[in-house]
């Protein structure tokens, strides 16, 4: 009698991001944890030499090669609002097929498993409202891709998914003939928008309960970093893959040094050899 074959567990997918300047512990924690999860990483950058000069483990690549001159990408990018502009680096290279995105402040427990031929959507719920685009997948010519990047790229831009009084104020600027909005940081492009079209289109169910990825708001981040690392071990579970970090609101309170050796940002630091 011949015994069953083996079945080998799916490869897993390259996790791909962007960063732009100095990297700090949390940016390498990040990294490390995604190459010990048993991801290729894959880090897009303006300035290829400098980010490879900061020796983080993956591949650098120029972001050129995904995004291209863009009016409303550039636009951002011009005024130093790289929050933003990163929401179009990440379209941009799920479009291409690249691979899973995550911000590079996430810390991974353990590796982030689709479905082979890449037809599943990777996305989770931050709060029963939104569905948060730290962490995101979709196929690269899915009608979420599609709509999503049609819309944010579009001149002069619409914003349906924005709140009531913005959707106003946007339809105003393009009856006076403003092509491009006076304030874009008001449009909502990022978690709000991909709500919208995640909704619209039906693929809800595809999110991740809120412990995948978030299992702390941002406003409990600092528990990452405190010494008794007890309050924040305590929301995180066995499903968690990955723990959103919060970098912005860590670096907002003050908690920017690398973290106590003994807090749970600290011991998964040790635990990576960092």
């Amino acid at each position: 009698m011949n015994s069953p074959a083996h079945r080998s567990a799916p490869p897993m997918q390259t996790i791909v991001t962007y960063w732009e300047g100095e990297v700090s512990w949390l940016e390498r924690l990040s990294a490390a944890s995604i190459v010990a999860a048993g991801h290729d990483l894959q880090i897009y950058s303006h300035d290829v030499a400098a980010l490879r000069g900061q020796g983080l483990p993956g591949t650098v690549i120029d972001v050129r090669e995904v995004l291209g001159p863009n009016p409303m990408a550039d636009l951002y990018r011009r005024r130093k609002s790289y929050a933003f502009y990163t929401d179009y680096v990440r379209l941009g290279l799920l479009r291409e097929g690249r691979g899973i995105w995550s911000d590079l402040d996430f810390v991974f427990r353990q590796p982030l498993r689709v479905t082979p031929g890449g037809t599943d959507y990777v996305f989770g719920w931050l709060n029963p409202n939104r569905i948060n685009n730290a962490i995101l997948y979709a196929p690269a010519h899915s009608d979420l891709v599609s709509h999503y990047w049609d819309a944010i790229t579009a001149v002069p831009i619409r914003v349906p998914w924005a709140t009531g009084h913005i959707r106003v104020k946007r339809g105003l600027e393009i009856l006076l003939g403003r092509r491009f909005p006076i304030h874009p940081e008001r449009l909502a492009i990022g978690p709000r928008a991909l709500t919208h079209f995640v909704r619209r289109l039906g693929l809800a169910h595809h999110a991740r309960a809120k412990p995948v990825f978030y299992p702390l708001d941002d406003d409990d981040a600092y528990r990452l970093t405190e010494p008794d690392d007890g309050a924040a071990r305590a929301l995180i579970g066995p499903e968690t893959v990955a723990v959103h970090a919060w970098r912005g609101k860590l670096w907002s309170i003050g908690r920017n040094a690398p973290p106590d050796r003994s807090s749970w940002l600290g011991r998964r630091s040790r635990e990576l050899g960092l």
